[in-house]
This record gives structure tokens, sequence and C-alpha cells, in this order.
């Protein structure tokens, strides 16, 4: 198997989907949530089938250092430390899941039933726990370590393909591993300050615990790379293993309806040049690197199984090798979500969530009825201008070159509220004289409103001092400050006495003009 050919086929279902953030509210469907779940349990059963393919190759190489401890012991030595820096990542980033998902009330039994021990996520669809424990407390320290055990490991990993005295490594094996390797940082300088922001902070549990899965998948992957080069690299005229073993790698066991399912199918630590046939249901596989290559195109969602022989020719003749494999199809969603209840409010820059499991930002094409929609550093922003309804369609570009329709979601279109008047921190209400003093604006503000920092301004307003005994008294303010004239008036202000602000006129978002309720305050 040439090292670094499975993690570019690995390339194939990087599914990150960047589920943007929600800054109040995000919708996730059930049916996104439950393909990221699919995806778990596939980079779950692909971690398993790489590790037991990395232990059986160490197992072999263990009987040859035995046999031949001066040549073949320091590489097997060198396959123990990679397998060590592996295992510790892998248990690292175990533990950070399970903390997470305990955050988050754990696991449950499935609606349709539990399956070989099968749970999902109690919480899937949170986005609030695990951003507050990487990003903010204390601030974005689990984040950094995290990325930092990312980036340690990828070095320490790629650092054991390194020559010694006794380990010597080919030049092109080390830098295929080192290009092809997915354990690694890399994120969108140009839309995100850090690549665990981009991955993490606004992404619902289902995306994150999927993708710290996914992660421990490409670095067991990068492991297999470096241990089958080292496994190439001691002599093989004089190497040989008696160990024989039919299995099948595939990259997902999870598979979108009309995309790709791809699977190798090897011999466990044969020669990358041996063309051994690979037979599945009567028909030989096409092989690259001595790896049978099978492919199928699920036209509808379920489990699928497949199995063959691998006909290897030997001195007594040839002997089959049989496997066995299967694979899950699931339909392709998008996730639309308005991060403030489904409602778009005419004037505001609405934040909009759309995300398409298997398919990054950029594959996105994203459509309304009814407004405009544009990307923003964080998602998309929605704009509209008049009440009704409007419709968000996404889209995704496929490898082809065609666009293909995921999903669509309606919302209502709504007026801002209008916001309530007060007499700088004071209701309608009843108050000594000295606590009216206090205040020095009349204002306007929404406190029940879903979006925050949404800024009224009063331009106008009309007061009046009314006293028990005697004369009203009548004021008129440009702009929000209450006036020197009346404070004066409330200074002499006895118990029983009213003050009385109206016609107050106040601008919004959008230049939105409105006029709020008058205020009625009674001195006490």
């Amino acid at each position: 198997m040439a090292g670094g050919k499975l993690s570019a086929r690995q390339k194939m279902i990087n599914m990150m989907y960047l589920v943007l953030t929600a800054m109040l509210a995000l919708n996730v469907s059930k049916e996104i949530l439950k393909a990221f779940h699919l995806m778990e349990v596939s980079f779950n059963q692909a971690n398993s089938n790489v590790d037991k393919k990395n232990q059986n190759i160490l197992e072999a190489l263990q009987e040859q250092a035995n046999n031949r401890k001066d040549e073949v012991g320091p590489y097997y030595e060198r396959a123990l430390e990679v397998k060590k820096v592996s295992g510790e990542f892998v248990k690292y980033i175990e533990e950070l899941k399970k903390t997470l998902i305990t955050k988050a009330d754990g696991r449950k039994i499935p609606e349709h039933g539990e399956k070989d021990g099968e749970t999902e996520l109690a919480m899937a669809d949170n986005i609030e726990l695990h951003a507050h424990y990487l990003f903010k407390n204390p601030k974005d320290a689990k984040a950094k370590e995290l990325t930092d055990q990312v980036n340690n490991t990828r070095t320490k990993l790629l650092d054991l393909l390194k020559d010694d005295a006794k380990v010597k490594v080919d030049e092109k094996d080390r830098n295929k591993i080192a290009t092809l390797t997915n354990l690694k940082t890399d994120y969108d300088t140009k839309k995100y300050p850090s690549w665990a922001v981009m991955y993490f902070e606004h992404s619902p549990l289902a995306s994150v615990i999927t993708m710290l899965t996914k992660i421990q998948n490409d670095c067991r992957n990068t492991e297999a790379d470096i241990i089958e080069a080292l496994t190439r690299n001691i002599d093989k005229k004089k190497v040989s293993f008696d160990r024989l073993e039919a299995k099948v790698i595939a990259n997902s066991t999870a598979v979108m309806v009309g995309s790709e399912y791809k699977a190798e199918v090897l011999l466990v630590a044969s020669n990358s040049k041996s063309e051994n046939p690979v037979v599945v249901g009567g028909r030989t596989l096409p092989m690259e690197d001595g790896k049978g290559i099978y492919t199928a195109r699920p036209s509808n969602q379920g489990t699928f199984k497949w199995n063959g022989t691998i006909q290897v020719k030997g001195p007594e003749g040839t002997v089959s090798y049989p496997f066995e494999a299967e694979y899950q199809a699931f339909q392709g969603a998008a996730t639309i979500s308005a991060d403030a209840m489904n409602v778009l409010y005419i004037g505001l820059e609405n934040p909009i969530s759309i995300a398409v499991a298997g398919y990054t930002p950029n594959d996105i094409v994203a459509t309304i009825s009814g407004g405009s929609l544009s990307r923003s550093g964080k998602g998309w922003i929605a704009k509209v201008s008049s009440p009704g309804k409007a419709t968000i369609t996404a889209s995704v570009k496929v490898k082809d070159g065609s666009v293909r329709k995921m999903g669509s979601v309606e919302y209502r279109i709504k007026n801002v509220p209008k916001p309530e008047s007060m007499f700088g921190a004071l209701e309608s209400g009843n108050y000594p004289a000295a606590a009216l003093l206090g205040q020095n604006s009349i204002t306007a503000s929404m406190p029940n409103f879903v979006f925050e920092g949404i800024k009224w301004t009063v331009s106008k307003y009309s007061c009046a001092y009314v006293p028990r005994r005697g004369q009203a008294e009548f004021f008129n303010g440009v702009g929000a400050s209450i006036t020197g004239q009346i404070k004066s008036a409330i200074t002499k202000a006895k118990r029983g006495d009213k003050i009385l602000v109206d016609d107050i006129v106040a601008q919004g978002p959008g230049g939105i003009t409105k006029k709020l309720a008058p205020i009625a305050i009674n001195i006490n």
C-alpha cells in the first residue's frame, strides 16, 4: 500500500459542513443531525478498521524483528513509537469528546431503537455548551490547547520518519506523507481568526463530535501511512510477511445519495507492487498500488453489504482470501436557520446560518425570494423590505460542475416592534421628585426583542408639568435630553403632581421612525 494514499482518499469524505454562528436561536433539522450522526458512526468504524490494520502490520513486523533483531528491530521500535504518539492523541480527543458530551446530557437510544450499542447525542443541536467550554472559560484556552495538540502530534509523527544510524526512510515517502496527511489546522484566514473558530465555535454539538472523530481518523490514517513507509524501507528482499489477511478499508461507511462510495481492498503488509486480483460479484476490480478499488453509487437510502475474495498465487496454487463489508447511504439535506426565531425583520440585517453536510461554505449557493441575501464574515445576512413571507433556498456545487438543490425554508417577514418609551430609566408610575431629577434623557428601548443591540434615538417630545393646584406648564424637547426647564419644574413639584411626556418620536435601524406611547408619572 503506497504511503499517503489512504490520506489522499480521505479527502473525498472531508465533509466539513461549517455550521456558522447562531446568534440567538439555531434551528437545525433532524435530517442534518442524523447525517452528522451517520458520519460519526462511519468515522468510528473507519478508525476501528485502520487500527486493526495497523495492529496486524505491527504483529507481523514483530515476528520478523524476533528473527532479525539487528535489521528489523529498529524499524519495529520506531513503528511502536508512532503508535504510541498516535494513541495518546486519539485518547486526548476521546476525553475531550466525553467532556463535551457529558456537558450536554450524554447520549440516548435512537428513536428507531438501539442497534449494536449505537446511541445518539441527547443535545445534538446545542451550540452553546461546547463553545463556552472551548472558547470562554477561560477565553480560548481549550481551543488553543486542541489546536496545539493537533499541530504537535503532526510534528511528532512526521519527525519519526527522519533518518538515524539504524533507520533509513526514502525522502519521497517523507515528503508524500507530509503533503497528504489531513492532520493539520488549515483554515480560511480571510474569514476566520483561527482553525478552532472555523470548525467548532458556531457548529451544533453533532457537527463538533463528528469533526473530532474525523480528526482521530486523520491521525490513525497518518499513523498507518508512516508504519507502512517504515515497513517498505526495510530490505524487501530479506523481509517477508507470513501473515496474510484480507482487509477492506473504506474512507466512509456512510455516503450521501448520488455521491460515490469508495473503498480499498488489500492484503495487510502486502508488497505495494503486487497485483493480487480482487473479485467482487464475479468482477475483477481495477488495481492501484496493490489495492483493488471498489466503487458504488447508491440511488436510495439504506445499508448495502458487499463481499468478494482476494486471489493470491503461490507455489502451491491460488489461495482465496474472503472479505465482506457494508456501507450506509443517507439523503443529503441542507440546514437553513434564521438566528432570530424564524422571523425576518424589515430594516434589520437578519443573520442566517446555512450548512450542508459534506460541503464547505464555498460550495453553497443560497437565494431568497422577497429580499436580498449576502455572505458575511460569520454566515449570511438577509434583508427584507415589506411584510409577508420569504423563502430561502440552499443549493451546492457538486464536483461535476452542476448545482444541486438541497433544501428550502419559508420565513415570516415582520416590522420591527415599537420600542417602549421611558423617562430615563423610569417607566410610567409613581416616583419621588428626586428620582426624576436623576434622569437625563427620554429613552426608547426594546427589552424583550430577540435581537440584541437594536438602538432607538428619541428625536423630539412634548412634556407637561401638571400640579394638583395651579396652572400646568408645557415644554417641547428637541432631541432626547430632558431640558433644564423641565427639571426646574420638577424641583418645585409636590406629592400628587404629574409629569406627562407625549408626542415622542424615535428613529430606529434603517431610518425607521415611530411615534411612541406617552409616559405618565405621579410624584409621591
